[in-house]
């Protein structure tokens, strides 16, 4: 319901908003197929004057090997991070000027 909330408050399309929730399914699935120990995800919204950022946050910091960060649909950018005891995976949706 937030995320629906703030997309519909940032003047979002209602095909945007399937796309990007589509995306965020996306990636959950990626991030659970590189991180095999993974059992949950942590999820974080953020709404920024020019986009909407979605960060998935995974304990462990396995980076895939041999694999590129994915091609998602329904996002502009896809920023993957490796910390010290965790892993993100930030989808960046770049919101349309306001008149």
């Amino acid at each position: 319901m937030l995320f629906r909330s703030m997309a519909d408050s940032a003047g979002m399309e209602n095909s945007e908003i399937l796309g990007l929730q589509a995306a965020v399914v996306a990636a959950c699935k990626f991030c659970f197929k590189c991180h095999h120990s993974a059992t949950s995800c942590d999820i974080a919204l953020q709404r920024l004057t020019d986009r909407i950022e979605v960060e998935l946050s995974f304990p462990g910091k396995e980076k895939p090997e041999g694999k590129e960060k994915p091609s998602i649909p329904g996002v502009d950018e896809i920023v993957c991070e490796f910390l010290e005891d965790s892993s993100r995976m930030r989808l960046i949706k770049r919101l349309a000027p306001v008149a």
